[in-house]
């Protein structure tokens, strides 16, 4: 029987902790605790491991993304490629 080796690599991102994101958006750490709770108006995607609250900034930064608001004659400024990842409401 032959068998083979499958190689995978993955990057693997560090977790964030909440101190992390809230000096990321510059927003105070009740904040961002506010935004992990079940009841929260503004979620902030998160992962919950052992009980403790983790963040990937990838997570974080598609969210941001998501959250854009564009306004005015924003999207004439930058280049389509770039400009098709925000919202245009």
């Amino acid at each position: 029987m032959n068998s083979r080796k499958v190689s995978t690599t993955m990057i693997v991102q560090p977790l964030w902790k909440i101190s992390d994101v809230a000096q990321y958006l510059g927003i105070p750490l009740k904040s961002v605790y506010s935004m992990t709770g079940p009841k929260a108006v503004i979620r902030i995607p998160h992962i919950k491991i052992a009980g403790k609250v983790r963040f990937r900034k990838s997570d974080i930064d598609l969210w941001l993304d998501q959250c854009t608001v564009v306004t005015g004659n924003f999207l004439a400024n930058i280049p389509a490629e770039i400009g098709g990842r925000f919202n245009r409401n």
